[in-house]
């Protein structure tokens, strides 16, 4: 079983590293698209805990009513 999860691990790692090799090689074919696309993420995960956020509030809102 320990066997199995050091695969797992070393599997994990060599996919992360291809990842960041492919974000830089992207990163340096088109910086700007890359940067646009970067923005528009930091983007959507903002919008996304914004929402969040005040869901959350009007929740609690209503629970003190």
């Amino acid at each position: 079983m320990a066997a199995l999860l050091e695969q797992l691990k070393a599997a994990g790692r060599i996919a992360l590293y291809l990842v960041i090799a492919f974000l830089a090689i992207h990163l340096w074919q088109d910086p700007g698209g890359s940067a646009q696309a970067t923005m528009d993420f930091v983007k959507g995960v903002g919008n996304f805990f914004a929402a969040l956020i005040d869901k959350v509030g009007q929740f609690v809102k209503g629970l003190t009513e």
